[in-house]
């Protein structure tokens, strides 16, 4: 643990943390809002999740590394915070909106992983299947279906809280009985 922490450090981990989650919950929204429901503009259903994969292919290394530098920027932050604390309330929010975030980003890996296993299979859309759709991965689309949303949800409800826990550092009454 850092006692006398350097500003260029907090500056490097507080541009770690808040880039990392920006990315992590951009990405994952343009994924749910655009991409998935995108995939119905291809004319051959069994094509349909083969677009879909190539572009959640092509994000897989960004989320992950946009995840680990937002929770590395977290750590560092913590571990110089000179406060040491602020409202307890609040950062177990934050926790448990991090691990929901964490949980939920690798469920839609592991329910992608299964419907990109399958191949080429008629569906609706990414997530959405048809009666031809296999019954294996239209499971796996209909977890997914829900799950896609889980992340921008939870990433969207980190930003909140850390929006609310900065007024309430600059002591800012933001919320009856917080202070």
């Amino acid at each position: 643990m850092m006692r006398n922490p350097s500003t260029p450090v907090r500056v490097v981990a507080r541009i770690a943390h808040d880039l990392g989650l920006a990315a992590w919950f951009g990405g994952s929204a343009m994924g749910a809002v655009g991409m998935n429901a995108a995939t119905r503009e291809v004319d051959d259903h069994t094509q349909r999740l083969r677009v879909a994969n190539a572009g959640w292919f092509r994000w897989a290394p960004v989320v992950a590394l946009s995840a680990t530098a937002h929770l590395a920027g977290a750590a560092v932050l913590s571990a110089t915070d000179p406060r040491r604390g602020g409202d307890r309330r609040l950062a177990q929010a934050r926790s448990v909106a991090t691990l929901v975030a964490v949980a939920a980003t690798a469920a839609t890996g592991i329910s992608g992983r299964q419907v990109i296993d399958a191949g080429d299979v008629p569906v609706a859309t990414a997530v959405v299947p048809i009666a031809e759709t296999p019954s294996d991965v239209a499971r796996a689309q209909r977890r997914l279906r829900w799950e896609q949303w889980l992340v921008p949800a939870s990433t969207a409800t980190i930003a909140a809280l850390h929006a609310v826990q900065c007024e309430l550092g600059r002591g800012a009454p933001l919320v009856a009985g917080w202070r």
